[in-house]
């Protein structure tokens, strides 16, 4: 329930909306929701997520859900209402007012009429069928890279675009400058395991994958028999691009990812393919330096365009321009795709069309719908209220960083510097991005989707030759979610994520920063994580740790690592591998250190401490642990928790909480746990 007040401007205008639409609810932590039945000693988040989870199930159109999928929804219901508000024409909305409506117009009316729009990709399958020597591949990937999917976003394990990734990259060596940067890609699953996993479940993946393959291709106009036997010509020839590519783990270290060829190395590597007509297509501005994520990739991909034949390229391009635009043409195509979405998550049904073209509108004018929603939303009393907290969790790692004992004082002082230049973005840009040369009109999703990928593109190579620029968001003003970014030395936390349940305005910092807090130590950790402390002050690649430092980290992080490495709670067969999530599991543990520790530093200038209680009892300390756990209250469908378990970095939400409070001392005093209970580890894994 909100509670409307005027303790901050946030609350009254989330009341002013509450009135003119059905916002769905907006948790707010409240510490006596717990499951009284379990001893929080013995499961944590049992303790402060099991009464809520049960009496929340996951909705059918969703695949997970709790208080950040509640969240979510409240947000693009926001949102909802912006659009709906400029979705008809009318002559006093600003320009983006005019672009966000118009493209949520365009979206919606596609739905409503049931359209089939494979003509808009007409001319670029004519392209691909036209190729008459394998030379022309290059210029017509770039015209599908410059058209649907964003060809410069890479993921955690590859980038999601026909045959390789190619955008923006920040010199490794040297953040003075921007380079090319190349990245392994070409599957249409989401990691190279879906495709070398040979368990019953991996191969019955596969199945679904080829009727996907076989779907698409007849809805492009193959005959059935065609589609068929085609089908399983791409599977085979993305399997051994599957068995070609960097796993993620290796991925995860930058110093794999740092391989630096100058632009006649790259065409040494890869001879086969016309660089010079790729990158002149794609409007790449020339540059001295290409990173090169995977080597052995493009080695291979040489070795597939040598061997394979110019009949199964060009079947490879169809299909993959098929793919990448099926979600914008039209609702068959979008059911043919969610029949493979389901065998990947569990979701039972598609959201509805509001929800899908709200996300659309975030998706491809991200800062112009955010603009609107900061208004809304976010007012200058949050952001400042939500910047201390920050500076207080930053003082609180320089205090953790003089006190540790196995770090020489020349790693302490590098780690201080490093410190003190993070930059804190909070809610949203400082400068927003200028949409003025794109046309959005109200005739054509699809075409409005291609303009704007074309938009985005061109602004991200823009950004190639130049200094790197720290002041770029990589999230939209409304996500619900925050990252560090260790080249800029950034922390970013988004506007949305600065709403209940994290973060609200109503409670008292007890639980904020339970919540919060402990987000916003978990992003500044990962300044000093198994990856992030390979970055210096200014964001270059460089070892700036002594031997045995280094030595001492690694035994600390390989701690972590063997106690998040087991079956995920709730899914039989699954097993988490510790390595992959490392870096996530190391900002979890000593993201909540740092908040606790900044929580008793705010107590204490306010004349408290952290063993006060209130009227129910409870300790400021339990209360703290309590939003914590709570803030991690999400159920996740099985389907999708096996492929997170693959692909994903994070652990799951149960791990997040109980393998992290059972590390701590403070937890087991504050709740009077007793040595050999489960919330007490016998060996404390901890390296901030």
């Amino acid at each position: 329930m909100k509670i409307c007040t005027a303790f901050l401007l946030v609350s009254s205008a989330v009341c002013c909306l509450a009135q003119s639409s059905q916002l769905p609810k907006l948790h707010h932590i409240d510490v006596t929701q717990v499951d009284s039945s379990v001893s929080p000693c013995d499961n944590f988040y049992q303790y402060t997520c099991g009464k809520l989870n049960a009496e929340n199930p996951i909705p059918p159109d969703q695949v997970y859900w709790g208080v950040d999928g509640e969240l979510t929804a409240w947000n693009r219901q926001v949102l909802r209402e912006i659009l709906e508000q400029n979705e008809g024409p009318n002559p006093s909305r600003t320009p983006n007012e005019q672009k966000i409506g118009d493209f949520y117009a365009a979206c919606m009316a596609q739905a409503k009429s049931g359209a089939n729009d494979l003509a808009a990709i007409q001319p670029l399958l004519d392209r691909i069928a036209a190729i008459k020597d394998k030379s022309e591949i290059a210029p017509v990937l770039a015209a599908i890279h410059s058209s649907f999917g964003s060809s410069w976003a890479g993921t955690d394990n590859q980038t999601d675009v026909a045959m390789f990734g190619y955008g923006p990259q920040a010199d490794y060596n040297d953040v003075r400058r921007v380079v090319g940067g190349v990245d392994q890609g070409g599957l249409g699953m989401p990691d190279r395991d879906f495709y070398l996993k040979n368990d019953a479940r991996s191969k019955a993946i596969r199945e679904k994958y080829v009727v996907l393959i076989t779907t698409l291709l007849k809805m492009g106009g193959s005959s059935p028999a065609d589609a068929a036997g085609d089908a399983s010509t791409i599977l085979r020839l993305e399997t051994a691009m599957a068995q070609a590519q960097m796993d993620n783990i290796t991925r995860r270290d930058p110093n794999k990812v740092n391989n630096r060829y100058t632009l006649a190395q790259l065409k040494e590597l890869t001879p086969a393919f016309d660089w010079d007509a790729y990158l002149q297509a794609i409007g790449a501005p020339a540059v001295p330096l290409y990173e090169v994520s995977a080597p052995d990739f493009f080695r291979e991909l040489n070795n597939l365009l040598v061997n394979e034949d110019l009949v199964t390229w060009k079947l490879y391009l169809r299909w993959q321009l098929l793919l990448a635009a099926s979600h914008e043409l039209g609702n068959t195509w979008r059911d043919a795709a969610f029949t493979f979405t389901r065998t990947l998550t569990g979701q039972q049904q598609q959201p509805p069309d509001w929800r899908r073209c709200t996300i659309a509108v975030d998706d491809y004018l991200g800062q112009a719908l955010g603009q609107v929603y900061v208004a809304r939303v976010f007012p200058p009393e949050s952001k400042a209220r939500a910047e201390k907290m920050v500076k207080d969790i930053e003082a609180a790692m320089g205090r953790d960083i003089d006190s540790v004992t196995w770090m020489q004082p020349a790693t302490k002082h590098e780690a201080l510097v490093k410190l003190a230049a993070v930059m804190d973005k909070i809610g949203y840009p400082d400068k927003w991005i200028d949409y003025s040369s794109l046309t959005i009109t109200r005739e054509s999703y699809p075409e409005n989707v291609e303009r704007a990928t074309t938009f985005e593109l061109k602004r991200q190579l823009a950004f190639i030759g130049k200094p790197l620029d720290r002041t770029q968001w990589q999230m939209t003003p409304p996500t619900v979610n925050a990252y560090e970014d260790p080249q800029t030395n950034t922390i970013n936390f988004p506007a949305g994520i600065l709403q209940p349940v994290y973060f609200d305005a109503t409670e008292d910092d007890v639980i904020n920063y339970g919540a919060e807090g402990a987000v916003v130590g978990h992003e500044l950790t990962h300044d000093f994580d198994d990856q992030g402390r390979k970055f210096d002050v200014n964001g270059n690649l460089r070892d700036w740790w002594t031997p045995e430092d280094e030595k001492q980290y690694d035994e600390r992080g390989a701690c972590i690592a063997k106690e998040y490495t087991g079956p995920v709670p709730g899914v039989a067969g699954v097993q988490q591998n510790g390595k992959l999530t490392q870096g996530e599991d190391t900002a979890d543990n000593g993201g909540i250190h740092l908040a606790l520790s900044a929580l008793e530093a705010d107590l204490r200038q306010q004349g408290k401490t952290l063993e006060d209680k209130d009227q129910l009892g409870l300790t400021n300390l339990q209360r703290f642990f309590i939003a914590y756990g709570n803030s991690w209250c999400d159920q996740i469908r099985p389907e999708a928790m096996r492929t997170l378990v693959l692909t994903n970095p994070h652990s799951v939400p149960e791990l997040r909480v109980n393998n992290v409070v059972a590390n701590m001392p403070e937890f087991q005093k504050a709740f009077s746990c007793k040595v050999g209970q489960p919330m007490v580890h016998q060996t404390r894994c901890r390296v901030w």
